[in-house]
């Protein structure tokens, strides 16, 4: 797939000719310098975007060809996302955004599983709790349980570490790869973080666009 922006008078590849697949249940780290099209990637993989030219599939699905309501559907329920700017809610409790995704597709049992994944993080005690109250490390712990609540398939993640000292990052990777493999997703992690890296059974680097 290639990804490229026009501002009337020149154009911009911002990816060009980016191939690969990842099995199922598998986790990827995708590493590159800023400004190589990582986070670029990273939405078009998860439907947030779409490529210029060529596709992404989901288990043989051809996304991209999607409509951005269809491609909206087809992540419900299907897809996690964790942001590095962690993304909560501040009006709502750190339990009322892990259960925001299972209300949201209709989930009776929203609030039990949203508990039981605030256990697996080691927040219970924290769930009634707005994120301006909780460090930055139990912001992004409460951003996982989030993007695992609904037992995604897919799960991406863009420097999920990068804002979070030593001690909370590498807090945070064992909760994400431990979740990972209790229900097996697919995870694909952005990051300038080699440790976290390291901990990917696939890596692939990128450079001014392009897979080395």
């Amino acid at each position: 797939m290639s990804k490229s922006v026009s501002d009337g008078q020149a154009t911009l590849d911002i990816l060009r000719d980016v191939s690969f697949e990842l099995a199922p249940g598998r986790s990827l780290a995708i590493l590159g310098p800023s400004g190589c099209g990582k986070s670029t990637l990273l939405g078009i993989l998860a439907g947030l975007d779409v490529p210029s030219s060529g596709e992404v599939r989901w288990a043989g699905r051809p996304i991209s060809a999607l409509s951005e309501e269809d491609r909206a559907q087809a992540r419900n329920g299907h897809l996690g996302f964790v942001f590095q700017s962690f993304q909560l809610l501040p009006s709502l409790t750190a339990l009322e955004n892990v259960m925001l995704p299972l209300e949201l597709s209709g989930r009776t049992d929203a609030e039990s599983r949203a508990h039981q994944l605030l256990v697996q993080v080691g927040l219970a005690d924290r769930a009634g709790h707005f994120p301006s109250t909780l460090s930055g490390g139990e912001q992004q712990r409460v951003a996982l349980a989030r993007a695992f609540v609904s037992e995604p398939e897919l799960l991406f993640a863009d420097e999920p570490t990068g804002s979070l000292d030593a001690e909370n990052g590498e807090r945070v990777m064992s909760i994400l790869f431990d979740l990972q493999k209790r229900l097996c997703t697919t995870v694909i992690v952005v990051t300038h973080d080699e440790s976290l890296a390291s901990r990917c059974q696939e890596r692939l680097r990128l450079s001014a666009g392009r897979l080395l």
